[in-house]
């Protein structure tokens, strides 16, 4: 089936890879609205991530996410950042790639992805290096099921941008 290709590009990858930096500035060189899916999942709560982790856990959170992910893709045009464990949920894989928009990994070497992490709070799943590191190797295989991948460990945001914009011949 040839399928119309529609104007949503969802960032995804690790938390720390740059999707919520990126974004904004892919969006705005696009001229397209940026969605984080985390800042309207908290909106829609009224708690951060991390407390919907402490207070419901993740399998409520995955829900919610879930719904928020379906309304998030009725804006179009629109660049997204997905949560960093958006894509490793089959039924979010399955549902992204029915709305014909484009997935876009931002690949960062765990070292780097440490260091942008460690003096964040509000990480749910960072609670210690090894954890860290479990939680990054699981997820891995997820990510490198997007349709594109741009190395975004050690290049400036702007350059980031600059490759997305390459890749996707705008």
């Amino acid at each position: 089936m040839n399928r119309h290709r529609r104007k949503l590009i969802f960032l995804l990858g690790f938390m720390g890879a740059g999707k919520s930096t990126v974004g904004p500035l892919l969006a705005k060189e696009l001229g397209w609205p940026f969605v984080d899916l985390d800042t309207v999942i908290e909106a829609g709560q009224g708690m951060t991530v991390r407390e919907i982790f402490e207070n419901s856990g993740e399998p409520f959170f995955r829900g919610i996410e879930r719904a928020a992910l379906a309304e998030v893709a009725k804006t179009e045009p629109a660049v997204i950042a997905l949560g960093g464990g958006t894509f490793a949920q089959e039924s979010n894989r399955d549902f992204i790639r029915s709305t014909g928009g484009t997935t876009i990994w931002l690949d960062c070497p765990l070292e780097e992805l440490r260091r942008r992490c460690e003096a964040v709070e509000n990480r749910p799943l960072f609670r210690d290096a090894e954890s860290f590191a479990r939680l990054f190797a699981e997820r891995l295989p997820y990510y490198r099921l997007a349709e594109h991948h741009v190395p975004a460990g050690s290049l400036a945001p702007e350059e980031i941008v600059r490759q997305i914009i390459r890749l996707m011949n705008f």
